[in-house]
Formats: C-alpha cells, structure tokens, sequence
C-alpha cells in the first residue's frame, strides 16, 4: 500500500509562462508586498531584466518591505561587483549562496538552482525562470519557454520558512512554521486546491520531488505529458515510464529541438531509439530555447518547478517544485501543453532512423557518456564538500 500524500492547501493557483506573463505576475506581488520579501534564484543577470526587478525591490524597501535576494554564486557569476553595490545601497539584503572561492575550497557541487518568489507570506511563484532577459524578451523575439506556478494560500507559510531557513544558512528544511501575516483564513475555507511543496536536496537525503514524480507514473491510468529541458533520465524513471506505456498509458514527452546546452542536448539524443521503441510519443520544441520542467499526470495531478529529470537535479543541487492536485488547474495546463505540442515536430521511429547516421549516433554516445562522467564527477566532489 502506497504512503498516503499528505498536502497543503492554496486559495488559489494559477499556470504562469515565460515573458510578460511571469514578469507582470512577479512585480504586482512585489508592488502589494508590504512586510517581507524572499527572491532565490540560480540565474539573476544585470541585464534590462535584472536592473527592472532591483527597480521594484527598492520601490519595495523605500515602503519599509524587508528584502531578501539570494543568488546561486555559480548560475549567477556573470553580476557586476558594480550592480551587487547596488542592489547593497538601495537596502536590499544580498547574499550569494556557495561562493565558488571559500575558504581555501574551490566549490563545484551542491548548487542553489529553485526560482522563488515569496511575499508576506500570502503569494509566491515557483517554477523554472530565472531574471534574465532570456525569459523576457520583447518585440519580435520571443523568450525561453519556461513555466512557473503562482499560489496563495497556506502553502505560502511553509515556502517562507524554507526560504528563511535557506538564507539563514541553518539548512534548508524546517517544520512547518505557523504564523499569520496578515493571512486571510477564512479565504482559505473556501477554497480545496490541494498543493504541496516538494524539494530534492542530496545533502538532506530530501527525494521529494524525484519520489513523487516516479510513484505518480507509475499510478497513471491514461495519461502522461512531461515537458523536459534536460532530459536523462535514470533507470527508475525509465522503468516507470516504460511499464506505464506497457498499462497503455499514453506518455508524451516535450523536449528542445533548440537547447543551450549542445552536450546535453546530443546526450538525450541516444535516448530516443529507446523511448520510441516503448511507444512514447516524442515531441521537440523549435520555436525557441526550451527551459521548462514539468509533468502533468492523468486530469489531476501537475508538478512544477526547477527539477530536471537528470542526475545533476538529483545529487547536487537544491531544487524545488510544488504539486498541485486540482482538477480545473490541470486541465489548464493539458490545454496549455497541447498547443505547444500542436506547434512541435513530432519525432517517429521513421524520422529518427533518418537522423541517426553512423557518425549522429557516435556523437550521441559519446555525449550521453560524457556527460555522465561529468554527473559522477560532480557527485564525487559534493561528496567530499
């Protein structure tokens, strides 16, 4: 008998994307802010995108909010010494989490790589965007395809302790912390989106999200859209995957035509004869970058955030995702994931003999096993950190 899931509830959740859509989102949460503010995030850039996000949390300090940005110091490396003075003089409380020099280490594992954004304890977006102007572009270009959840409600007390827990730098996991902030109980009672935050972090032996996205495809009964960016997956998932294909289950997989990472992206190359031979339908997204995590299972059940289904997700680094068990909510991302697979090349059998060419399917192999030396190389080093 399967360990009974216990979640919290949200008063209200809503699908975000990349672009305008996030950034209008994050910085009405930020303008109604009135005690407290926590941004984490792996990437923050001082380009247009960073600089507008510094704009409205200054705004915010000026009107007496509590401010704190943490930023991962490896997925961020590239701020200016210039703009982090900034940030320090307009009040806003900065910390770079895992500097690469300390003391007399040099620092390659465990990395901070969740996006979060959490106000007063009543609203907070988690998903898989980072400030930069590569998830908002303008005019004629589009950004990176990416998605985020926003949600209010009691879920948001326990993603404020962990946020706090995070920038203290006693841990990252915490009992649940009951406190009001000025939150709106009865607004909950009439409300039952069941949501629950979910982490994995190696270090704290946390599995959360890994766990929990294997066990819901192994229950699917009709049903299973993943959208991966990064997408290696390890013996369990694909055995999951597999025998969920095997119950007829009709699994769909959204992956980069389009990727930032060329290494990664010829690695999950090798792995589409096999996906393809288990009947999965395959699907890659052209259009732009994609840099989206997530899944959505049968008509109910959707997790979001920052977990990629690699083992570099899994061992290093401290990620986050928020399930959501509601049915209106997931059919709005079914609809959102269809659209985007009606503008995908849908990937046959027929089409990847085509690609795989003697010297492609080298290529492919010896990607995937670079990169997995790569993953265990890291592994090892966290290991001794």
């Amino acid at each position: 008998m399967s360990k009974k899931i216990s979640y919290n509830l949200a008063s209200h959740a809503l699908l975000v994307k990349s672009g305008n859509d996030f950034f209008e989102k994050a910085y009405e949460i930020i303008r109604r802010s009135k005690h407290k503010i926590h941004l984490q995030t792996y990437i923050f850039s001082d380009d247009e995108t960073g600089l507008e996000a510094v704009k409205h949390l200054s705004e915010a300090v000026k009107r007496g909010v509590q401010v704190y940005l943490l930023i991962d110091a490896f997925g961020s490396h590239e701020l200016k010494s210039k703009t982090i003075q900034t940030i320090k003089n307009h009040g806003i409380q900065f910390r770079k989490y895992s500097p690469l020099l300390s003391g007399y280490h040099i620092r390659f594992g465990r990395r901070l790589h969740h996006k979060i954004l959490i106000a007063d304890e009543k609203e907070a977006l988690i998903g898989g965007i980072n400030f930069d102007n590569n998830y908002h572009l303008k005019g004629k270009d589009s950004p990176w395809l990416d998605y985020a959840v926003f949600v209010s409600g009691n879920v948001c007390h326990e993603i404020t302790s962990m946020c706090e827990r995070l920038w203290s730098g006693k841990g990252y996991f915490s009992r649940k912390k009951k406190t009001d902030s000025g939150h709106n109980k009865h607004e909950d009672k009439q409300h039952t989106i069941k949501v629950k935050l979910q982490q994995n972090d190696w270090l704290y032996r946390k599995r959360g999200i890994s766990t929990s996205l294997i066990k819901s495809i192994r229950e699917a009964e009709s049903s299973v859209i993943i959208v991966a960016s990064y997408f290696l997956p390890g013996s369990r998932m694909r055995n999951a995957l597999k025998n969920a294909s095997k119950r007829n289950v009709k699994v769909k997989i959204i992956l980069p035509g389009l990727s930032d990472v060329k290494l990664v992206k010829n690695a999950m190359s090798y792995w589409y004869a096999w996906l393809l031979r288990n009947n999965i339908e395959l699907y890659e997204w052209n259009k732009t970058i994609l840099h989206g995590k997530l899944m959505v299972v049968d008509n109910d059940w959707s997790s979001i955030g920052s977990y990629n289904i690699n083992h570099l997700s899994h061992f290093s680094s401290i990620e986050t995702n928020l399930e959501v068990k509601d049915k209106f909510f997931c059919r709005k991302v079914k609809d959102e994931l269809e659209e985007v697979m009606s503008k995908c090349n849908s990937i046959t059998s027929v089409e990847n003999k085509k690609r795989a060419k003697p010297l492609e399917m080298l290529l492919w192999w010896t990607s995937f096993k670079v990169v997995r030396f790569l993953f265990l190389l890291q592994f090892k080093i966290l290991s001794k950190e």
